[in-house]
């Protein structure tokens, strides 16, 4: 999902305006504090967003493109449990951020662990992407602006080869730019909208004091994944009715799923530190 526009590498405004990830990460901050006491070690949204546009997952792709790159894809039918892995070595670590008070790691994990979910359940991001990115781009040398590698941008054998794989990718209709078209649209959607009205309305204080990150992320995955909102779009483009189950299901479902992940870390290292005291 979009978090930043990468146009300044050290950008500290990237993604303040319509940033995704950091509008979603502060209606489920804002929700987290309603119905859960998580204590002054839980980071606040300010120390939150600082690891979220140029600091966070987004931003490595436009340091250092292809190289050690977070992707945060899972095709649901066909789930190989990567995703779920990152999400829970992310819960895992904010544990235990927060049980040693090191607000620093625990701002960090927190934002990953939105970022990640956020991803996760977003109809783009079930779409194979990854192997049909491959089968264009394969090992191919990006090519280069000013000594700054441009993501996807390929250098092939010949200059036809060349132009041939970046239009299938960036062209009219391209991967990528379908990819995107997809993502700049919910960030436009959700921009003008209170965050009131990105939650969820049925979120009550014990669902966030039972908390469960992996059943939750799960059934909100079954939920999105049963609405094929990426196959309307492929086919349809912005339609009135798909902007609708944005802005009703997808929306909340994600502020629910990332809102019970922190919930669920904050309850866990609250019941381990009582159980270290014994």
């Amino acid at each position: 999902m979009y978090a930043t526009l990468c146009i300044k590498p050290n950008s500290k405004r990237s993604g303040r305006l319509i940033g995704t990830h950091q509008k979603l990460d502060k209606a489920a901050r804002q929700l987290l504090g309603r119905n859960l006491l998580v204590g002054k070690n839980f980071p606040t949204i300010t120390e939150i967003l600082r690891f979220e546009g140029m600091q966070g997952p987004d931003g490595l792709k436009r340091k250092s493109p292809g190289i050690d790159e977070p992707e945060h894809f899972i095709i649901p039918e066909d789930d190989d449990g990567t995703l779920i892995q990152y999400i829970d070595n992310h819960h895992y670590n904010l544990v235990q951020a927060l049980k040693k008070k090191d607000r620093v790691r625990a701002s960090f994990e927190a934002a990953w662990l939105a970022h990640v979910i956020t991803d996760g359940l977003t109809p783009a991001h079930h779409y194979p992407f990854r192997e049909v990115r491959d089968e264009l781009v394969g090992d191919a040398d990006y090519v280069k602006v000013f000594g700054i590698e441009l993501k996807g941008m390929t250098k092939r054998g010949t200059f036809a080869e060349t132009m041939r794989t970046n239009w299938l990718y960036f062209g009219a209709g391209g991967l990528m730019t379908k990819h995107i078209a997809y993502e700049y649209g919910v960030a436009y959607i959700i921009t003008p909208v209170l965050l009131k009205h990105l939650m969820p309305d049925d979120f009550t204080k014990q669902d966030a004091e039972r908390a469960d990150y992996k059943k939750a992320f799960y059934e909100s995955l079954e939920r999105i994944n049963n609405l094929k909102m990426y196959e309307q779009f492929l086919e349809h483009g912005w339609t009135t009715e798909l902007v609708i189950e944005t802005r009703k299901i997808l929306i909340p479902e994600i502020v629910r799923a990332i809102t019970l992940a922190w919930a669920s870390a904050a309850n866990q290292a609250k019941e381990e530190l009582k159980d270290d005291q014994k």
